[in-house]
């Protein structure tokens, strides 16, 4: 007995370990989706933030240069009217950005607020202009400085929404921590949904069963996409963590250095403070040393660059520069430089073909988390993998409502059918609610005073508009294809809308030098024909009813075996009819 007992507790030991890991795997899903749900798509959309940004302002594709006299550009600052003894000095590009934006917060000798009192209405206003934030867009060829993008800059670009969205920053103070939260259970749930379908990961993957149940087809579903889109998943869920949660790096510094700076400044070195000592001095010019740091370095290889002056004017001024390149033989190169300004000498200096991995870990994070190392193919897979990953999540909180119909849940069949509504209608209604999003950035002027305030209530408005709409219906079926249709129809009318108000027409623009504006306009117009095609040829999924075994209900010919009458050796039954069997007794 006890050597047929060890057998039978080893199997139920790992049935109760199956069940341990499906069920965290279930619940760990579940709490997360509507959240992962959001970062996905509008994360997949954020991938093109500056070719969106550069869509919604009519610019055309411009490649930036760095022959840039950065000693005439701290003249040109100056004359502004801006006090530039202290300052720190950025002047920097963004990718697939052809603009050189130039920054500065205020100075760090800034006086107080009691002692600004003191001064005569128009010496403070001056006096707030000439300490205040600097933020201008620099024209390399003429010097003139202008306002970003002609109003209040990047930050209120549909591009920065979405990226914002995806970080959950419109959730003040702790928006980007519920995304590292979410990213950090997504890894969770990976990691067991991989332990549970371990042993049949290739079976299942081939698995597909088109005329079983319905929560069958949900589980396949969910299964094969998944697996298909594990490493992209597994990816994200990494890098996503470690973005979202960055912030923690700030306790653990103060334990182990005492000091947030120093960590900092371990990884990256670009970062480093400098003391304002208070004594001016002379200092050497910038543009030599400049030139001196990307001299080894090729143009057409520079992705963006970096230039900081810091403590500006100061005898501990200093001038970092910062290079990422990407070439065929080099993924993510990184190239820092330091000097000292008062005498020109090299503080610091590493080759961008010689990054330690200290200093470039993050930039490989951020390159994998963007995709910024393969222009637009890599950019479009990713988009792709997104929204099968948004799919993955829809079709797993399908597989749990589904089999939350049955019976022995009867008494919460109201509650689950409204939290199925409200699911649906939050994820489903985010997708024609982007699409709202960019015909509004077409339809309203760029000039228009609370453009964008205006912008993001029509947005989330519509958004919570729909999820409500979702849970009156309480239909899944239609709740998805009104949103398709919806996303369809609105997509469809982008390029149009843009080709109308701007004479950019997707036909025309790609000639002109408008890629952006092209790949835009092209890119809603093929996702809309799609969408259509799912939205129309989607049918409603019909629940097979068991047919309950009934003889009385069995038309006359079926012969029903009787009571206590035996089949008699070497004579067959006749075949059962609409696939009921006989009953027996």
């Amino acid at each position: 007995m006890k050597k047929e007992e060890k057998p039978t507790e080893q199997r139920n030991s790992k049935k109760r370990l199956y069940n341990v890991f499906f069920n965290t795997h279930t619940v760990s899903g579940i709490v997360i989706s509507v959240g992962l749900y959001v970062i996905f798509l509008a994360g997949a959309f954020a991938l093109f933030k500056m070719d969106i940004n550069n869509w919604e302002i009519n610019e055309p594709e411009k490649h930036f240069t760095i022959q840039i006299n950065y000693d005439r550009l701290l003249d040109e600052i100056a004359k502004e009217g801006h006090q530039m003894y202290g300052r720190d000095i950025n002047v920097r590009t963004y990718e697939n950005n052809g603009k050189i934006y130039v920054y500065s917060n205020p100075p760090a000798n800034k006086i107080s607020t009691d002692s600004l009192n003191t001064l005569s209405r128009e010496d403070s206003i001056q006096y707030v202009h000439a300490t205040g934030r600097v933020n201008y867009v620099l024209n390399p060829e003429t010097y003139a400085l202008t306002t970003p993008d002609g109003s209040k800059g990047p930050e209120q670009r549909i591009g920065r929404l979405l990226t914002r969205l995806h970080y959950f920053h419109q959730i003040p103070v702790i928006g980007l921590w519920l995304a590292g939260f979410v990213s950090i259970i997504f890894l969770f749930a990976i990691i067991t949904g991989v332990i549970v379908h371990w042993k049949k990961i290739i079976a299942n993957f081939f698995t597909f069963r088109l005329k079983a149940s319905i929560k069958n087809l949900w589980t396949d579903a969910h299964t094969a996409l998944g697996i298909l889109g594990l490493p992209f998943q597994l990816m994200y869920a990494v890098t996503g963590t470690f973005f979202g949660l960055s912030i923690i790096l700030v306790p653990v510094a103060m334990l182990v250095f005492g000091d947030v700076n120093k960590t900092t400044e371990i990884l990256l070195p670009e970062r480093k403070t400098y003391e304002l000592l208070g004594k001016s001095g002379d200092q050497e010019p910038v543009t030599p040393l400049v030139e001196e740091a990307f001299a080894d370095i090729p143009e057409e290889d520079i992705t963006r660059f970096h230039v900081m002056i810091k403590s500006l004017g100061d005898e501990n001024a200093h001038l970092t520069t910062v290079a990422h390149t990407h070439t065929n033989e080099d993924f993510s190169g990184k190239a820092t430089a330091t000097y000292k300004l008062k005498d020109g000498s090299l503080v610091s200096k590493e080759s961008h073909e010689d990054s330690s991995f200290r200093t470039a870990s993050i930039v490989y994070f951020l390159q994998l988390h963007f995709g910024n190392f393969g222009g637009y193919f890599l950019k479009s897979i990713y988009f792709l993998l997104a929204v099968i990953t948004c799919f993955v999540i829809i079709s797993g909180v399908m597989v749990w409502l589904t089999a939350r119909e049955k019976k022995a849940y009867a008494h919460k069949a109201k509650f689950n059918r409204n939290v199925g509504a409200i699911y649906l209608g939050a994820c489903l209604g985010l997708y024609p609610a982007i699409a709202l999003l960019f015909i509004m950035a077409k339809i309203l002027p760029l000039g228009m005073e609370g453009r964008f305030d205006l912008i993001n209530y029509v947005f989330f408005g519509f958004w919570l508009a729909y999820t409500i709409y979702a849970l009156f219906i309480k239909n899944y079926f239609v709740i998805n294809k009104h949103a398709l249709v919806l996303a369809g129809v609105s997509g469809l009318a982008i390029p149009f809308i843009n080709g109308i108000i701007t004479g950019l027409w997707f036909w025309k623009s790609l000639n002109m030098g408008y890629v952006d504006s092209f790949f835009v306009d092209v890119a809603w117009l093929c996702l809309s024909l799609i969408t259509f095609t799912v939205a129309f040829k989607a049918k409603p999924i019909v629940k097979r009813k068991v047919i309950e075994q009934d003889t009385s209900a069995l038309p006359e010919e079926i012969p029903v075996q009787k009571k206590n009458k035996a089949v008699l050796p070497g004579i067959k039954e006749k075949a059962p009819v609409l696939g009921i069997k006989p009953t027996q007794a």
